[in-house]
């Protein structure tokens, strides 16, 4: 699939994949992979091997969703929302179990009292600790985004993926906003977004 997207486009590519088009079952792939490593790539506590792992589970999932129509939305903005949050979820679901076995593993190898810190994590990595906020920071994040208007949650993400206020802006104009903004508005509205994600995420 090319990499700027038309009006529409990805609603069209569903319909055609719940229809068993077989080319267009292959776009999706690309499409999602692609996605995948683009949301993941920032994610320093997995490796490229985790990363292929977590875009084959969330494209087997979304298969079934696609074929029963689960995905809510018709425009491009909402479908990649979705797709992005099941990628993410599926990566915050890695974290997490990896944390719970490293947990019990010391809970069984390490002698109670014996005062022993285990090894030092490698270099760039991350402590069970870290990963753990790291993981909560990201599920409640997810749920403040979830709480905003389609509008302002597609301007907010497409920022953070280094689109052009151009065209989001253009993208805001279009169907399903129908909201227009100047392009410097676009970058005040994200900063506003994001001073107000980050006060929601420190109170308690």
């Amino acid at each position: 699939m090319p990499s700027r997207l038309s009006p529409g486009e990805l609603c069209c590519l569903l319909e055609r994949c719940r229809a068993n088009d077989a080319i267009a079952w292959e776009h999706l792939t690309a499409w999602v992979t692609a996605r995948g490593h683009a949301v993941l790539s920032g994610v320093a506590t997995i490796s490229r091997a985790d990363r292929e792992d977590v875009i084959a589970d969330a494209l087997k999932n979304l298969i079934t969703v696609v074929r029963h129509g689960g995905i809510r939305g018709t425009s491009n903005a909402e479908i990649d929302g979705y797709v992005c949050m099941a990628i993410r979820n599926r990566a915050l679901n890695l974290i997490r179990g990896r944390a719970r076995r490293r947990d019990a593993g010391e809970m069984t190898t390490r002698p109670l009292g014996d005062g022993s810190v285990g090894s030092d994590p490698p270099d760039g990595a991350l402590s069970q600790d870290a990963q753990a906020i790291a993981a909560d920071l990201l599920e409640r994040a997810e749920k403040v985004l979830l709480s905003w208007p389609a509008a302002d949650r597609y301007l907010f993400i497409a920022k953070l993926n280094g689109v052009s206020a151009k065209t989001i802006r253009a993208t805001l104009e279009g169907p399903p906003f129908e909201s227009s903004a100047a392009v410097t508005t676009v970058d005040t509205r994200f900063h506003r977004l994001r001073r107000r994600l980050v006060h929601e995420l420190e109170d308690p």
